[in-house]
């Protein structure tokens, strides 16, 4: 008897995860769609000018109670990532890194940790972002400081001014 009731546990556990896995909708935008969003708005850039944008920040309700995570629209439209702690960074020109690679966009997303996704749900990562989301370089987010881009190099740089809370879109 027991061997039978382990045996069905373990059957549905197979089942679940099947399931879960076979369960993500279909009407989702591809990841081809969003990086043609990103090569018309390179398109439109100037020479020598760099776009950043930063995803929307987590809100705090009351102590420790979150909203429910809304992305930047603008953002997704750009990305198709999900998650907050991200920053994309668009170059008019190709850049070529120390190791010699070329490159024109790059995206930082946050750092896998196993222990913080069984409370808020897994992360994509830099492996998720390049397969699911198409980009060829992605790093994880401590490294937008380390990397060392220099900002003064470029002719214009591009951003939204980052609006981290309701009260910042007053309206007079």
């Amino acid at each position: 008897m027991k061997f039978k009731l382990i045996l069905c546990l373990l059957l549905l556990i197979f089942i679940n995860s099947l399931v879960a896995q076979t369960n993500r909708p279909t009407d989702y935008l591809s990841s081809d769609f969003h990086k043609s969003r990103r090569e018309a708005l390179r398109a439109s850039m100037p020479k020598n000018s760099v776009a950043v944008f930063f995803s929307n920040a987590i809100r705090n309700r009351a102590n420790d109670v979150e909203f429910v995570y809304h992305q930047d629209p603008n953002f997704y439209y750009l990305t198709g990532y999900k998650e907050p702690n991200a920053v994309l960074v668009i170059f008019s020109d190709l850049q070529t890194n120390d190791k010699g690679k070329t490159y024109n966009e790059l995206l930082y997303v946050q750092k896998r940790n196993a222990l913080a996704e069984q409370w808020t749900g897994k992360r994509l990562g830099v492996e998720g972002a390049q397969q699911q989301l198409g980009f060829e370089l992605a790093m994880n987010g401590e490294e937008f400081i380390k990397n060392g881009i220099n900002f003064a190099d470029f002719d214009a740089v591009l951003f939204e001014a980052f609006k981290d809370d309701y009260r910042d879109n007053k309206r007079d």
